[in-house]
Order: structure tokens, then C-alpha cells, then sequence
């Protein structure tokens, strides 16, 4: 028996990209940084699947990353990869997938998604003003990403950085997964 997914209702974050402060997102010691090369795309599927998978704040939540997030991060590699690693040695930890020019507004693709086992070290916020400061390399002036009301990413990255909640409601995934929508 399957477990019924739920709504997944997402609040929309809004950051100026002009106003990013600079060399506030340094990747701690001893974690480095990296694009995503356009090959890696397993690598990538394995840790933002390990993510949500194992973030109780996700429960409930399959459809939308199986029919959302998912392809997004899929898209993100077909040419050339929109994708940062934050790596451990030779082990990918962190990914974040972006979208310069997405057809629905959200530059996120998946948000910033770290090991559970490396998380609270600072990776995420590195890894989220790294994935602005990807956008703003891109000629944007402002990045729009999405966060589930409650989790870590709502409550603190997404205010990182100068990032404010829109009132506008975003988009909801039912579980008939008729609408969709990215998540950060």
C-alpha cells in the first residue's frame, strides 16, 4: 500500500541580485565548489533524491518531486548544466539546480539540497548565494525560488542574503498533480 501524497503548498522568495552582499556565502573548510559538468546528472539526481527523501519535512511530498523537481534537475543538464556541487573530497554532498530563463518564473529548480549527515555547517547558505551569484552572472537582476512553509530553507535560507517573501501565493501541487511548481 502506498502512502497518499499531500498538497504541497510553497511560499514564493524574491532576492535583488544587485543587493547580494559579496563574499558573504564562503564555502567552509573543508567543502569546495564547483559547476556541475554536463555529464554528472546522476550524481545529481542521487543527492537532491536522498535530500527530500530523507527531510521529514518532505513526508507526504513524492509526486511533486518525482513529477516536479526531478525533471526539472533533468532539464537542467540537457546542454550545458546549470547545476553547482558542493563536494567533500571527491564526494558530491550539495547540489543546487538553477534556471536562468525559466517559463514559469522560478530560477530554483531544486534549492539548495545538502546530505542530511552535512547539514548545519553553512553548506546551504554557501551554496544559495553561490547559485545567486550564478544568476547574477547570467544578467539577472532578480532570482525568484520557492520554499515549503516550515522547513529549514523557509524559515532561515530564504530570508539569507536579503530574500523576502512574497505575498503572492504560489502555485499548489495536488495530489492529482495537476498544477506544477519547483521547490527551494
Amino acid at each position: 500500500m502506498s502512502i497518499p501524497s499531500k498538497p504541497t503548498l510553497l511560499n514564493r522568495y524574491h532576492w535583488k541580485l544587485a543587493e547580494l552582499p559579496s563574499g558573504s556565502g564562503l564555502v567552509p573548510a573543508p567543502f569546495t565548489l564547483r559547476p556541475a559538468g554536463e555529464q554528472e546528472l546522476e550524481d545529481a539526481v542521487r543527492v537532491v533524491q536522498a535530500s527530500y527523501d530523507l527531510d521529514p519535512d518532505w513526508s507526504g511530498c513524492a509526486k511533486h518531486i518525482n513529477q516536479v523537481i526531478l525533471p526539472g534537475l533533468r532539464r537542467a543538464f540537457e546542454g550545458e548544466a546549470t547545476c553547482l556541487f558542493l563536494l567533500h573530497g571527491n564526494r558530491v554532498i550539495a547540489v543546487s539546480a538553477y534556471d536562468p530563463e525559466p517559463a514559469d518564473g522560478i530560477h530554483f529548480v531544486t534549492g539548495p539540497c545538502v546530505l542530511v549527515e552535512y547539514r548545519n555547517r553553512g553548506i546551504g547558505g554557501a551554496l544559495l548565494h553561490a547559485t545567486l551569484e550564478a544568476l547574477g552572472a547570467r544578467g539577472l537582476t532578480e532570482a525568484v525560488g520557492l520554499a515549503r512553509p516550515g522547513t529549514p530553507s523557509a524559515k532561515f535560507l530564504s530570508r539569507k542574503f536579503g530574500g523576502q517573501h512574497l505575498p503572492i501565493p504560489a502555485p499548489m501541487v495536488q495530489p492529482t498533480g495537476a498544477e506544477s511548481a519547483v521547490a527551494a
